[in-house]
């Protein structure tokens, strides 16, 4: 039996390996170069196997750079209910996404010395986290994100 991708499948799981960037310009050259068929699902399987593995490389790669961000917000002085709200989840949920990556990043700093989070920084968003309790998404008071005047940083109207 023959997978329905054939030499697409290699080429989709070449994706797996790339950074952000280069997935980000083959998914955009991807679909400028999709016919209305492969768009309204009338594609061949080549086509959704290198549609899959692009979308999901960028997925991962957002999600990793999202929770950086999060550290970085809350370092810069970012409440976490203002990143609960952003996110859509609760103070519980934000503090464990951090934990999970700020783990991962002070056990990076005790193998290789000056790369991952250090201690002082660590200790800061730690206690910011520890001091927050937990507020559930949609709770934050001081968003007008609803408001006309809203602006999340689209460039679209």
């Amino acid at each position: 039996m023959t997978a329905a991708g054939g030499s697409g499948i290699v080429q989709a799981c070449r994706v797996r390996e790339w950074g952000l960037r280069d997935a980000l310009e083959a998914l955009g050259a991807a679909l400028a170069g999709s016919s209305a068929r492969e768009l309204a699902g009338d594609g061949d399987a080549g086509y959704y196997l290198r549609q899959v593995a692009l979308q999901d490389v960028v997925a991962e790669r957002m999600r990793a750079g999202a929770v950086i961000d999060v550290h970085r917000a809350l370092v810069a002085g970012a409440a976490p209910g203002e990143v609960a709200h952003v996110l859509g989840v609760s103070v519980t949920e934000v503090a464990g996404r951090w934990r999970a990556w700020a783990g991962g990043q002070r056990r990076l700093r005790e193998w290789c010395p000056g790369l991952g989070l250090g201690r002082d920084e660590y200790e800061q968003v730690a206690a910011v986290l520890a001091g927050a309790g937990d507020n559930g998404p949609g709770r934050f008071t001081g968003c007008s994100c609803r408001s006309e005047d809203a602006q999340v940083g689209s460039p679209r109207p």
